[in-house]
């Protein structure tokens, strides 16, 4: 299965935490993929432009480590059969919908977790939107 734009941008954002992929980047002449990547991010832009980088990314951390970061299995979340839609359950998702990421809301968390990517708070969506 291949990786939607989504799910690429997700693992994409994962690696922002650190400099792995950034120190990578650089080292193979190809930081200007990751700071496009990061821009396009930061200015909410998803095209097939941003997808060309994180390929060139992905392309580099599997010659590097023997594997690249986006997910080679993703697990859908469906309803069980005769079950409502609506779950009830809320997640924190991507502010500007750009990425597959999400994180669990749990009962009096604090403030919202920070998007890696733009730098905003995420917001609190239902798991099936």
């Amino acid at each position: 299965m291949t990786a939607s734009l989504p799910m690429k941008t997700a693992a994409f954002c994962r690696e922002l935490a650190g400099t792995d992929l950034a120190d990578l980047a650089r080292r193979h002449g190809a930081g200007d993929h990751f700071d496009r990547a990061v821009s396009a991010l930061h200015d909410g832009r998803s095209s097939a432009g941003l997808e060309a980088d994180l390929d060139v990314l992905e392309a580099l951390a599997v010659r590097e480590f023997g594997e690249g970061f986006y997910p080679a299995n993703v697990l859908a979340y469906r309803p069980l059969p005769g079950e409502r839609q609506q779950s009830g359950a809320q997640w924190w998702s991507c502010p500007a919908g750009l990425c597959a990421g999400r994180g669990r809301v749990m009962p009096g968390q604090g403030p919202a977790p920070v998007c890696a990517g733009r730098g905003t708070s995420l917001v609190a969506r239902a798991i099936d939107e």
